[in-house]
């Protein structure tokens, strides 16, 4: 039998076997939990302060209750987030109702009730819940975002919400796109969704796609992750949706629109007033463009006209590109047509829909997010669509067990990041993917709309989730997930080779349109125009067809023993079916999808995960610790290569086309026997109150991840270099501490954190190179580190009349490098080499400010006209971000008494978002307009790429007249060279939004 038989058998039997494990722990009663809040506190006589037991205490509009003790304390658990109105009542006093009483993820509101003794039959008092400002039970760094909240930040998605709050920022790039927390990595973060994850388990980043109506709360944890939360090093999101009422309907809408606008400065490279045109079609294009008019502001770059091409081409060997310099404009202008864009609005819709199923005791929600964004340039594609569709049921099967049945599908579809090669990240018409686009474009791809091939993603998750009380005291959760995922990337439409345009005594097809494959009969797939500028045929290698599917059960038991002790315990198991198939063509052939790859990532696997926790929190007069551990186990369900840092491999140039008869069992290398890995993770957390309204907290923690996909599975052979997967690799470590102080002053609140964290077991590729540097294999190791220190400032104004807000500082540290060798090579000069090259990056300090402030009038401001207050209700938000630019290394590659680090212009933005609210009866209508990039600003994000650019800076190291103290991205100097492709220098320009919100 095959190993890879013998594989599917043992991984078929270890998930027999968690299975049923799973049920014994289930049928023993140790299971599983999700987000929820407690409620607990202290009823006393108003006169003598006695304590009052047997007193009731009720959560209006649930089955939710508790009867207070002896002591006259109670609790209430499995407490939904949300607002409530808890009602105290006992014979001989007055019924106690306190309202607004807010209840938030993993915390516990505490509500005390002082009663007073009936005077009047059938007397209820009502009160407004006082709201602590400092958290007390939090140990750790805790942001909750509430729908009110969304609402208000000049923002346009999910993701970009949170990147608001201190520590949190975007980025894109070829690994992807989303969020990092704290200097970590895209895939050290998870959003879990009414605990579903919506991580891509390829790249373990999840998917930030989200409808913003259907969103009660959000919980933000930047660092002390509890036990139960497992494969994250850097940062949680905890979303928990709105559920559907058995008692009325609600419709909620956010829809908005960007009118058409260009996502660059400057003028179109594709239109007749730009630099192109300008050039080759302009008034001097036969004869030509010289310094002299360059220097002079008339054109952007030379040309030596139409003329003298001619001549050149009449005097070479090729007669085919005979022709008048007449018909060398014709056919220039005839493969660089005007290409329109920028031309179609942007338009986003949210919109949630609820209530109950007649004649059912079954209550759905179904919501619809929407976005059509266009991208910054017309590549494949000239837009970026995501959708995101959730439908979930809810019923109570008994007044204590509520099953609740979720749906989410995730579309997106964007553009590949790479001509040449096949890369996760994606080009979109975020700000973040427009950033991206830049880096990667080029202007010699522009004419040509195969060169980036469109990619399409697709999400599906479902789960069923049971959650039932046992007694007060006790609950249980359980949730069965089930996950689809798959990836489409592929060229566009072949070309049209039909001859439609005659410029002289030749006919031309649609070029530089559409797709040239093998299907054409063409061999080199590279060719450019007449002038050897412009690419007309070739790019869009990278394809991709991978897809997923997997089953995972989880589960949490709940026991709160009294009122100062609750512990919590739970496990899960996974098993996943992984199909990779991404390959790159080569750029001599054309070969379809899967048979002749220059490399590729193809592999089949079936990884088994389980995981294990226990954690105990305990509360004594608002002393908090969470004591915790949890065991992470994994198994590959692959056998692993034997590695010998000695051996060479003998056997390449290696056969491109056999490359599936060899993808399981790879010709050259034995393997060895299927290990598994445990991971044992302590977790540590303590507040202790300082003051009533003051506190301290610390928290301690081990935090495993394991590797990506590719780097476990993927086998990559080419023409000189074979690049291994390795399953013997260590997951990536996290070791992470954090301090914290919060103190309530007057009304604001101040928050002040440290954070360390240490972190081990980054895989890196490490290559073994022969003494001829013929032969080489490459593999990943656990061979690099990074340090990451950082201070956090926030002070907050939480509620106010008239105005509120926040504004943060965070300082970072980072230092990362290697801890073993990149290159183990034979020549022992290249060995000597590679040593005195440095190991590790020099630490600069990232400082950074982000400012939100919100003016308001009162509902109630101002006369009334037509049944409305015209002055009331108004809110203007400004949210301000700052950071500093850093350095950048000039020359990686020299040796470290040679490289020379400069300053990079700070970062810069301001957003604002004004709105008009209406209350008509039970319909609340909000009209706004958003500005994203108030004030124009133009940063210039990747000087880098521009080789003219930077020289022309002057640098404290130089001499003479070039020496100075420019910094990258300056250019408002006479001296600097912006050069003339300025539009492809600065992105995203002032964009304004419109946009309407209902509710009812």
């Amino acid at each position: 039998m095959s190993h890879g038989g013998i594989e599917m058998r043992r991984v078929k039997r270890g998930v027999q076997l968690l299975l049923m494990s799973v049920v014994v722990l289930w049928a023993a009663g140790t299971v599983w939990g999700a987000s929820k809040g407690k409620i607990s506190g202290r009823v006393v006589d108003q006169q003598t302060g006695e304590p009052l037991p047997g007193c009731n205490i009720l959560v209006l509009g649930t089955t939710l209750g508790a009867a207070t003790d002896e002591d006259g304390y109670y609790f209430i658990i499995n407490v939904p987030p949300g607002e409530y109105s808890l009602k105290a009542t006992m014979i001989g006093y007055a019924t106690v109702v306190q309202e607004r009483v807010r209840v938030n993820i993993d915390q516990t509101t505490t509500v005390n009730f002082s009663m007073r003794q009936e005077a009047v039959p059938g007397e209820t008092v009502v009160v407004e819940a006082k709201r602590p400002v400092v958290q007390l039970d939090v140990s750790s760094s805790q942001s909750i975002v509430t729908s009110e909240v969304i609402k208000e930040r000049p923002l346009d998605n999910f993701e970009e919400i949170l990147a608001t709050e201190v520590g949190v920022d975007l980025t894109a790039s070829t690994e992807g796109s989303g969020l990092i927390v704290r200097g970590g990595g895209l895939n050290e973060t998870d959003i879990v969704v009414d605990g579903l994850s919506t991580r891509n388990l390829r790249n373990q980043q999840p998917l930030t796609t989200l409808s913003l109506t259907a969103i009660k709360e959000i919980e933000l944890l930047t660092g002390g992750f509890s036990a139960e939360y497992g494969e994250i090093r850097s940062g949680l999101v905890n979303v928990v949706t709105e559920e559907g009422s058995l008692n009325r309907y609600s419709f909620e809408m956010d829809a908005r629109i960007s009118p058409p606008a260009r996502k660059h400065f400057g003028p179109s490279p594709y239109g007749l007033d730009g630099p192109f045109w300008k050039v080759y079609a302009g008034p001097d294009a036969f004869t030509g463009v010289t310094r002299e008019m360059v220097e002079s502001g008339k054109y952007p770059f030379e040309f030596v006209g139409w003329n003298k091409v001619a001549e050149q081409f009449l005097a070479d060997a090729d007669p085919d590109n005979d022709m008048t310099p007449q018909e060398l404009l014709e056919l220039w202008k005839w493969q660089h047509r005007p290409i329109k864009y920028g031309d179609k609005p942007d338009y986003v819709f949210d919109g949630t829909v609820s209530g109950p199923i007649p004649k059912t005791p079954i209550a759905f929600l179904l919501s619809q997010r929407y976005e059509n964004l266009q991208l910054v340039y017309p590549f494949s594609r000239k837009n970026s669509i995501a959708s995101n569709t959730m439908l979930k049921f809810t019923t109570y099967l008994s007044p204590g067990t509520k099953l609740s049945f979720n749906n989410v599908y995730i579309l997106q579809r964007g553009v590949s990041g790479s001509i040449y090669d096949d890369t996760i990240g994606m080009i979109t018409g975020t700000r973040e993917g427009t950033e991206y686009a830049q880096d990667v474009f080029y202007w010699r791809y522009i004419w040509h709309d195969a060169n980036f091939n469109p990619i399409e993603t697709q999400l599906y998750r479902g789960g069923i989730a049971l959650n039932h009380v046992l007694n007060p005291k006790s609950y249980f959760d359980l949730r069965l997930e089930y996950t689809k995922f798959k990836t489409r990337q592929e060229p566009i439409a072949l070309r049209d080779t039909t001859k439609i345009k005659k410029i002289g005594n030749k006919w031309y097809d649609e070029a530089p349109f559409g797709y040239v494959g093998s299907q054409l009969g063409m061999g080199i797939t590279e060719k450019y125009d007449i002038l050897g500028d412009f690419l007309m045929s070739g790019g869009g290698r990278g394809q991709d067809h991978s897809k997923y599917w997997g089953i995972k059960f989880t589960g949490d038991f709940v026991y709160q023993i009294d009122v100062h002790n609750q512990i919590k315990t739970g496990l899960g198991v996974e098993y996943t079916e992984l199909n990779e198939r991404r390959e790159v063509n080569h750029s001599q052939t054309t070969q379809p999808f899967e048979e002749a790859p220059w490399y590729w990532w193809y592999y089949d696997a079936y990884p088994v995960k389980a995981s294990a926790y226990a954690q105990d929190k305990l509360e004594y007069s608002g002393m908090i610790a969470n004591f915790g551990l949890r065991v992470d186990y994994f198994n590959p369900g692959k056998r692993p290569y034997n590695l010998d840092p000695n051996f060479i491999f003998k056997e390449l140039p290696y056969t491109l086309q056999n490359f599936r008869a060899y993808n399981n069992s790879f010709r050259g290398f034995e393997t060895s026997e299927s290990s598994y890995k445990l991971y044992w993770s302590p977790r540590l957390g303590i507040s202790h109150p300082v003051t009533s309204s003051s506190k301290i907290f610390f928290n301690y923690g081990h935090f495993y991840q394991p590797p990506v996909m590719d780097q476990l599975y993927t086998v990559q052979p080419s023409a000189q270099q074979v690049i291994l997967p390795n399953l013997k690799a260590e997951w990536p470590k996290t070791v992470a501490y954090e301090i914290g102080i919060e103190n309530a002053f007057r009304e604001f609140l101040i928050r002040f954190m440290g954070y360390y964290k240490d972190v081990t077991n980054e895989l890196s590729q490490q290559n073994i190179v022969s003494f001829d540097r013929e032969n080489n294999v490459a593999t990943y190791a656990n061979n690099s580190y990074s340090d990451i220190r950082g201070l956090e400032l926030k002070v907050e104004r939480r509620v106010g009349r008239w105005w509120y807000g926040w504004v943060g500082v965070e300082y970072m540290v980072r230092s990362r490098g290697y801890t073993g060798l990149r290159y183990i090579y034979e020549n022992r000069q290249l060995a000597k080499q590679q040593r005195e090259r440095t190991t590790q990056e020099r630490n600069w300090p990232v400082p950074s400010v982000k400012a939100n402030l919100t003016f308001r009038t009162p509902a109630d401001f101002g006369p009334r006209f037509l049944g409305i207050r015209p002055l009331g209700d108004w809110r203007l938000n400004i949210l301000q971000e700052w950071s500093d630019g850093g350095k950048e290394l000039l020359n990686p590659e020299a040796i470290l008494s040679e490289q020379h680090y400069v300053d990079v212009i700070d970062y810069w933005n301001t957003d604002m978002l004004l709105e008009k609210r209406i209350q008509m009866r039970d319909m609340r209508i909000g009209l706004y307009m958003q500005i994203r990039n108030l004030f124009n600003y133009k940063g210039f994000p990747n000087p880098l790429y521009w080789n003219k650019y930077v020289d022309s800076l002057h640098f404290p190291w130089e001499t003479g007249s070039q020496k100075g103290n420019d910094k990258l991205g300056e250019y408002r100097k006479d001296y600097i060279d912006l050069g003339w492709n300025t539009w492809q220098h600065f992105v995203n320009p002032r964009d304004i939004w419109f946009g309407v919100r209902i509710e009812f």
